[in-house]
């Protein structure tokens, strides 16, 4: 069993980046969610479940998978119908605020599409 410890974790370099994506979204949805209202509860449920995904995927398991899947397409509409809504309103960059905030959306995106990849990748590592 090697690449394996006594605690089932993987070591697999793509799995723990994977995991490392998934759970620093689900902290900067929560973060977001306490810093702007607390009453975005579709968001909290899906940063919630983003670090459970990233957990599983930690522990090598393989629901980790079915829930990237899962809010894989929920997270990339919600970060695109935000940054258009952003950018409707205010623009690309009519403040550094706004365009951090309008960065870290689109690297939000990213962040999906890179740790459903590697997920959808070492899958037959998941069990």
């Amino acid at each position: 069993m090697a690449g394996r410890s006594s605690l089932g974790r993987t070591h697999a370099t793509g799995l723990l980046v994977a995991s490392a994506i998934f759970i620093l979204l689900g902290a900067y949805g929560l973060v977001f969610s306490a810093l702007y209202d607390l009453g975005l509860i579709p968001l909290i449920a899906l940063s919630l479940a983003s670090i459970a995904t990233g957990l599983g995927v930690l522990l090598g398991r393989r629901f980790a998978l079915w829930i990237a899947l899962l809010i894989f397409p929920l997270g990339i509409v919600e970060a695109l119908a935000t940054l258009s809504y952003s950018v409707r309103m205010s623009g690309w960059y009519p403040s550094d605020i706004v365009a951090v905030f309008n960065a870290s959306l689109i690297l939000y995106a990213v962040g999906l599409v890179v740790s459903l990849v590697l997920v959808i990748d070492k899958r037959s590592q998941l069990k």
